[in-house]
């Protein structure tokens, strides 16, 4: 029955386990079902539907007449025609407005790649935050149990008359500090666990698995060859490139629509023969072959199209070229960021092992009454500090990176 009982607890405690994802993992499911990448995909393939809709010829027209009052010709009355016709606009005014919709397709897409680097970013910085602020409850428990102990031996020591009731007082105070601190960073779990529901496009019902500690990213090339990646790589300025693109091709069908387009045609006439006459031909239905043009006399209208679609290229090369001095001023301030952050981690990294080598040293010390509660209570303090900026140093380091990589197009592992 015992063995039995451990195989049931077993099992139910292996099962929120098993259920728990990596980060990988949640970055595929974020891919998967975020509902705003799901829009910026929708938009794309509507922006793919508008090819053909570019490159196909006006409709065809079909006429048919009946004549209600038969009009007679030589070789009898007419009874009903038959027209159809079809339009063609200039020499390569259908291609270039088909090459206009393609570039538009292709901007459309590279938004939604940008969309979707974006989306792997925020999906590693939110957990990012999940993971400091799980190491800072973790932390904090630590530290209020260690103030706990510090109580109990201040306490001992009070009763043996070796030290006043103050330094107890003092570490309640200080016990009260950090059970307050603790149910604020309890508290924040909420709204970071909703953000990241928001970001996978569901509800996080499981445990949400985090590490002990972060590793350390690799190091990245230098500001330069980051910076010509960018260039030529980051989709928003390919989009904006497109765009320009598309202005150029939509020039190019303004101009040839300012040319004449032609009809070609033809009529059929159905003829009812003459009965009170033998004529050759006598009922023969005619058929018309057709030839149009259609010359377009107020130029101005197109000339206008023209202007304007060289006018809104002329805008897409200074948006261009202004996003990619703001990128480069990103990159430039994510380079400082990620030396600041390395030069943090191994600060407080030294300092964190500094402060638990001097608190051992103060904790003797004041056990043998050469120290007093004072120097134990700033020392745990700086325990605390430097552990808890070690970790948000690790952070922010493999965020600048993440970052780094979003702004250069570049997989995020």
């Amino acid at each position: 029955m015992r063995k039995m009982i451990i195989a049931i607890l077993v099992t139910v405690l292996a099962v929120p386990l098993a259920a728990q994802q990596t980060l990988e993992e949640y970055t595929a499911e974020a891919l998967r079902n975020n509902e705003a990448l799901q829009a910026r995909m929708a938009r794309y393939e509507a922006a793919r539907a508008q090819e053909p809709q570019a490159a196909a010829l006006p409709d065809l027209k079909v006429g048919f007449g009946w004549f209600a009052v038969p009009v007679e010709t030589r070789v009898g009355p007419q009874r009903a025609t038959l027209s159809v016709s079809q339009s063609f606009p200039w020499f390569g005014t259908l291609g270039a407005e088909e090459d206009a919709a393609m570039a538009r397709a292709r901007r459309s897409y590279l938004d939604y790649t940008d969309a979707r680097n974006r989306l792997v970013f925020d999906v590693r910085d939110t957990w990012y935050r999940m993971y400091v602020l799980e190491r800072s409850v973790v932390l904090t428990g630590e530290h209020l149990r260690l103030v706990e102990t510090l109580r109990d031996i201040a306490l001992t020591r009070y009763e043996a008359g070796k030290t006043a009731f103050s330094d107890v007082l003092r570490l309640d105070m200080q016990r009260e500090e950090l059970r307050t601190k603790l149910h604020t960073l309890e508290d924040s779990r909420a709204p970071l666990r909703q953000e990241f529901s928001r970001l996978l496009g569901r509800d996080i019902r499981e445990a949400i698995l985090l590490p002990d500690s972060l590793a350390l990213p690799d190091a990245l090339p230098e500001a330069e060859p980051l910076r010509a990646r960018m260039v030529e790589r980051n989709p928003r300025l390919r989009g904006l490139e497109e765009e320009q693109a598309y202005w150029e091709h939509k020039s190019n069908a303004a101009r040839r629509m300012g040319y004449p387009s032609f009809t070609l045609g033809v009529t059929y006439t159905a003829i009812d023969p003459r009965d009170d006459v033998t004529l050759p031909d006598n009922g023969r239905d005619a058929i018309i072959p057709q030839v149009g043009i259609s010359v377009p006399l107020f130029g101005s209208r197109y000339g206008a199209m023209e202007e304007q679609a060289q006018l809104q290229r002329e805008a897409a090369r200074l948006q261009r070229s202004d996003a990619e001095r703001r990128l480069e001023t990103l990159l430039a301030e994510r380079m400082r960021d990620l030396r600041e952050a390395r030069r943090r981690f191994e600060l407080n990294t030294r300092l964190a092992e500094l402060a638990d080598n001097t608190y051992g040293a103060v904790l003797s010390e004041y056990s043998a009454g050469s120290s007093r509660i004072d120097d134990v209570i700033a020392v745990e303090r700086d325990l605390l500090r430097y552990a808890l900026a070690r970790e948000e140093a690790c952070a922010d380091l493999n965020r600048a990176h993440d970052y780094l990589m979003y702004l250069t197009a570049q997989e995020m592992e």
